[in-house]
């Protein structure tokens, strides 16, 4: 199947072509519109400095707040020797370990699956269009630059419901709604004296496989019991078969489209399809870190306001749950300060874009300055993102904020000299060149310039003139 259109937007121009699921669209924009972006680009980036900057400060913010609150409640728990109540550790954070049972049944309403665990776990996944794109930029000679848009779509099983609506093609490639959700489902349990609420069950996550279909009939309601999956076939994508359809062509508007090929039915999952499988939590040994309160466990909140409660499989000491906590919160930490500094370095490159854009009447001149821009943006990031960062921890750290400012101005000065370094060697050499191949000014090429001895000789011979032969010598005094 192939498809073949051209399209005018102003002073732009457009030509698309299909493959059997790929559109491609060519779009050429010009100079001057290229600057008119680029000055939309120096509000656009100054927004995202703004937002960069918000995010880099709450983050330390976070952070250092997360950090306290674990260590706080770390130093105050204590572990209960058995799941009993201790009218001591009333109010207090306790580590309990032992045996968690359901107080009833669990059960999906909706398709009658039930297990004696603590936790059943419904996954819904439907079988989806997907657009894929990407993007090409070339620089054209006037400033003008080619764009090649490739859109790609291909069929997925998705657990979150696709939007078609947006797709670049939407012709033969819309998704119906998703009837059916993802959904979790638990009862209250017990651990040893204590009462868990269906929330503190929820904690514990349903990671394990579920077997229980396999005792459930083969058909239940719209669904078929595929053992280890529920199976929903739809009723909403009829697709299109063309059987013995050679070479036939369409006019659609100002649309030229072409199909060859035949197509002669569709086989496997149809999209709209819906598959759903199921996990659960079992009864079983379990650690939860959380607040005695009577003969109950809720999250605990410390001092500045964080709530927490941490559940484990199987037994787990309270030392390996907070350094594992600990450990995932630094991770978090650095995750946001790149993409802070990231978005920061975008922002940059954006406010300076118009730079570069001015630049582009000439391709390569326009990818120098676009390089150079760029180093600067990133040398920029360097400084005031430390800047930041720095500031944030002022209060808590101040010696480790002053610390972060010197290190990335030092970093942003290194990055700097070596940039000027670098230029500057090449200047040099470009100048030793010149000097080698240019011969002195009135002085031919293949003749050397006079020895040093010979300029002295010759600058003599002008101070002193030559005796005549018929001059007369000055009289001699008596």
């Amino acid at each position: 199947m192939k498809f073949n259109f051209n399209k005018n937007f102003g002073s732009s121009n457009s030509s698309n072509s299909f493959g059997n699921d790929t559109f491609t669209e060519t779009t050429y924009t010009s100079y001057g519109q290229n600057i008119g972006n680029s000055f939309k680009g120096i509000f656009v980036g100054i927004l995202l400095l703004i937002g960069s900057i918000v995010l880099l400060w709450w983050n330390e913010g976070r952070s250092v707040e997360q950090a306290t609150a674990l260590k706080e409640m770390q130093e105050k728990i204590t572990k209960l020797p058995e799941p009993k109540f201790d009218a001591a550790l009333d109010g207090k954070a306790v580590l309990v370990q032992g045996y968690v049972k359901p107080l009833s049944e669990v059960v999906d309403p909706q398709f009658g699956v039930k297990t004696d665990g603590l936790l059943l776990r419904r996954h819904v996944e439907m079988y989806q269009w997907q657009e894929n794109k990407s993007t090409e930029t070339k620089d054209k000679l006037g400033g003008g630059t080619e764009t090649i848009t490739t859109y790609n779509y291909v069929k997925v099983w998705s657990s979150s419901s696709i939007d078609s609506t947006f797709f670049k093609v939407r012709e033969n490639h819309q998704n119906p709604s998703m009837n059916y959700k993802s959904e979790s489902f638990g009862t209250d349990a017990m651990l040893g004296e204590f009462y868990l609420d269906r929330n503190m069950v929820f904690r514990l996550g349903a990671s394990q496989s579920y077997a229980g279909l396999n005792s459930m009939p083969e058909r239940i309601g719209d669904a078929y019991n595929k053992k280890s999956y529920l199976y929903i076939p739809t009723q909403f994508y009829v697709p299109q078969t063309h059987t013995g359809i050679q070479m036939s062509q369409v006019s659609l508007n100002t649309h030229s489209i072409t199909q060859t090929g035949t197509q002669t039915g569709m086989h496997g999952p149809q999209i709209g399809d819906i598959k759903i499988t199921y996990t659960y939590a079992p009864a079983g040994e379990y650690t939860y870190a959380a607040k005695e309160e009577g003969k109950k466990l809720v999250p605990y909140v410390t001092e500045n306001g964080k709530s927490f409660v941490f559940t484990r499989n199987g037994k787990v000491e309270a030392v390996t749950i907070f350094k594992e906590e600990l450990d995932a919160n630094s991770v978090l930490t650095w995750i946001l300060r790149g993409v802070g500094l990231v978005l920061m370095y975008i922002a940059f490159t954006m406010m300076m874009g118009i730079i570069a854009t001015l630049a582009k009447v000439i391709p390569m001149l326009g990818s120098l300055v676009g390089g150079v821009t760029s180093i600067i943006a990133g040398v920029l990031t360097l400084i005031l993102g430390s800047i930041v960062i720095a500031l944030a921890w002022f209060g808590s750290r101040p010696l480790l904020s002053l610390a972060i400012i010197g290190v990335g101005v030092g970093i942003a000065i290194a990055m700097a000299k070596f940039g000027k370094k670098n230029k500057a060697t090449q200047n040099s050499a470009e100048a030793h060149t010149a000097r080698e191949a240019t011969p002195p000014s009135g002085q031919s090429s293949a003749t050397p310039p006079p020895r040093k001895e010979e300029r002295e000789e010759a600058q003599q011979g002008e101070a002193t003139p030559p005796l005549r032969s018929d001059a007369t010598p000055p009289p001699r005094e008596s």
